[in-house]
């Protein structure tokens, strides 16, 4: 068995969660919808997600002062995880 560490344990459980609930999330929006396209079900996504990075920034302007248009800029520049997904799906292939 390989040893792990807390922190190993904690990303590894948190990762879990937000894959299957990613995945449950979209299962169940198709399931609902189903005649919808990918472009639409990417499209329900981006809405969910943009709903959870105002929330988000609301936070961040409480806790760290900064403007809703920084914080929203904020939480867009360093929650930007596209070209890292791209270069770990491209390896999947």
């Amino acid at each position: 068995m390989t040893r792990r560490n807390v922190t190993q344990d904690f990303m590894a459980r948190n990762q879990a969660m937000m894959h299957m609930y990613c995945h449950q999330m979209a299962a169940t929006w198709l399931e609902l919808n189903p005649g919808a396209t990918a472009s639409d079900l990417v499209a329900f996504l981006g809405e969910q997600a943009h709903r959870a990075q105002t929330a988000a920034a609301d936070a961040t302007v409480a806790r760290e002062g900064m403007t809703m248009d920084e914080a929203m800029e904020f939480w867009a520049r360093e929650h930007d995880y596209r070209d890292m997904m791209r270069r770990e799906l491209s390896a999947n292939d």
